[in-house]
């Protein structure tokens, strides 16, 4: 089943990268939670980085090179 039916607001930059790291199915499966994002590596390493920039912050984020 694809198209979740609970939604969390977040930060532009973050709804990109968590699009960018993962399918659409990967983030219905696996990664359907907010805390189930924050377990993944590459998510806490985004958020650590993220964290210090100002809150209007923008960046384009990349598709991860798994994700190729």
């Amino acid at each position: 089943m694809k198209g979740g039916r609970v939604t969390q607001e977040l930060h532009r930059i973050c709804h990109r990268q968590i699009h960018a790291l993962f399918s659409e199915t990967e983030l219905a499966r696996t990664y359907n939670s907010a805390e189930a994002l924050l377990e993944h590596p590459d998510v806490q390493s985004f958020v650590r980085w993220v964290r210090s920039k100002p809150d209007d912050f923008t960046d384009s984020a990349k598709r991860s090179n798994r994700r190729k």
